[in-house]
């Protein structure tokens, strides 16, 4: 049998990398309740999941910096957040911390 010879000068292809996304929930004082967020934040990662997606769940409760450092921190491609209205307040912080290319989406019901 003659052996072929490997051409160690090309790498192979990496493998495609699967999105990650980090699934968090915003303390709030008001607005939808902490059971309401967690509902909605199991429900999107599920979904995500079942996409495709690797999720990164870091839990609800957490401040806005919080979700910010995880992201970065995970090598985050995006985040899902809820309540809606901190999806702005996030992006603002990935921008800070110069990770302005993690996209932010608001966890939708």
């Amino acid at each position: 049998m003659e052996r072929v010879p490997h051409d160690v000068s090309t790498p192979p292809p990496a493998p495609p990398r699967l999105r990650r996304v980090v699934v968090a929930g915003v303390a709030t004082d008001g607005g939808a309740t902490a059971v309401e967020i967690d509902d909605l934040l199991v429900r999107r990662a599920r979904a995500l999941r079942d996409a495709g997606v690797e999720v990164v769940w870091a839990g609800s409760g957490l401040r806005v910096e919080q979700v910010a450092a995880i992201a970065v921190s995970e090598d985050a491609d995006g985040v899902e957040v809820a309540p809606t209205g901190a999806a702005a307040d996030v992006s603002e912080a990935l921008t800070r911390l110069e990770a302005d290319d993690v996209e932010v989406a608001a966890a939708d019901r």
